[in-house]
C-alpha cells in the first residue's frame, strides 16, 4: 500500500507545482453545488506506551455540499465514511480485523480576494465516531473485544484557491482541529465466555487533551479533481474508570484507561461535483 500511495501523492503534488509554474490570472472562488469522494487510504492507529498497533488500508467515500451565503460567506457540510481490514499487534497478533469510521462536520468560511488568488478561512464543528473490532483470539490465546472512538472537535483552517493557466484550480488547505473532548467506549462485555470470563461490563473512559490536523491539495477542474490528503490526531491519556471482572481466579478489581495515542491517515481523493 505505502509502495503505491507514495507515487500517487508524487504524481498529485507534482501536477498541482506543474500547475503552479504556470499561474497567470482569474478569479477563483468557493463554489456553490455537491461533490461526490472516493478515497483511498493508509491508516495506522498507535498507542506507544503498551507497543499496541493497528494498521491496514481502507476505502472511502464522501459527500461535501457547500451553499454560498451573502458578501462571500459560505457554509459547507463535510460527510465521510471509511472502511478497511486492519492488523492488530498488541497482546499477540489478530490479521483482518474489521474497523471503520465515519465523520459529520458542518464548516462556515468567507473567500478573501489577494491579488490571483483567494485565501479562505473557516471554521466549524466536527464528530468522529471510529470503530474497531478484534473479537476473537489473536495468535497467543488472547481474547479481543471492540472499541468505540468518539471526537467532539472544532475544525480551523485555511484554503488557498489559485486559478492556473490552463483553467484548473489549485486547492491547498491547511487545517488544526481543536479537540473539545472524546468518549471512549471499550466492549468488555466481548470477553464474556472467552478465557473463562463470566463477568464484565463495557466502560466508558472521557478523554480530555489532544489535537488534529489535516493537510490536502486538489488539482480541481470544472466536474472533477483529485489530490492528496494526510490527517493527524494526537490524544491524550484518557480519564481512569473502575470495575470488576470476573474470570476463573474469581471476582477482579480493575482500573482502567485509554492510553495516549496517535493515528495518522494519508493517501489520495478523487472528486466529482454535480449540481
Amino acid at each position: 500500500m505505502k509502495n503505491l500511495l507514495t507515487p500517487l501523492l508524487l504524481l498529485g503534488l507534482g501536477c498541482a507545482v506543474t500547475g503552479i509554474t504556470f499561474a497567470d490570472s482569474g478569479r477563483a472562488n468557493t463554489r456553490s453545488g455537491h461533490e461526490f469522494a472516493l478515497t483511498f487510504s493508509a491508516y495506522s492507529y498507535e498507542e506507544p506506551s503498551i507497543g499496541v498497533s493497528t494498521t491496514g488500508d481502507k476505502f472511502g467515500v464522501g459527500h461535501a455540499g457547500t451553499w454560498l451565503l451573502r458578501n462571500d460567506w459560505y457554509f459547507k457540510d463535510d460527510l465521510r465514511f471509511a472502511y478497511g481490514k486492519t492488523d492488530y499487534v498488541g497482546s499477540g497478533v489478530q490479521l483482518g480485523a474489521p474497523d471503520w469510521y465515519y465523520e459529520v462536520r458542518g464548516l462556515i468560511g468567507r473567500d478573501f480576494r489577494v491579488k490571483n488568488a483567494v485565501i479562505s478561512p473557516y471554521a466549524g464543528f466536527g464528530y468522529r465516531y471510529l470503530m474497531n473490532d478484534v473479537r476473537g483470539y489473536s495468535n497467543t490465546g488472547a481474547a479481543g473485544y471492540r472499541r468505540e472512538s468518539n471526537y467532539y472537535y472544532l475544525p480551523l483552517g485555511v484554503t488557498h484557491l489559485f486559478v492556473l493557466q490552463d483553467g484548473a484550480v489549485l486547492v491547498t488547505t491547511a487545517e488544526y482541529d481543536f479537540f473539545l473532548w472524546g468518549a471512549q467506549v471499550t466492549r468488555l462485555s466481548d470477553l464474556i465466555g472467552y478465557n473463562g470470563y463470566t463477568r464484565a461490563f463495557d466502560t466508558t473512559n472521557r478523554q480530555n487533551n489532544g489535537y488534529g490536523y489535516r493537510l490536502g491539495m486538489l488539482y480541481e477542474m470544472r466536474d472533477w479533481s483529485y489530490g492528496p490528503f494526510v490527517h493527524v490526531w494526537n490524544i491524550e491519556r484518557s480519564e481512569y474508570t473502575t470495575q470488576t471482572m470476573t474470570g476463573d481466579k474469581g471476582p477482579e478489581f480493575v482500573r482502567l484507561y485509554e492510553p495516549q495515542n496517535d493515528t495518522v491517515e494519508f493517501g489520495i481523493r478523487a472528486n466529482f461535483r454535480f449540481r
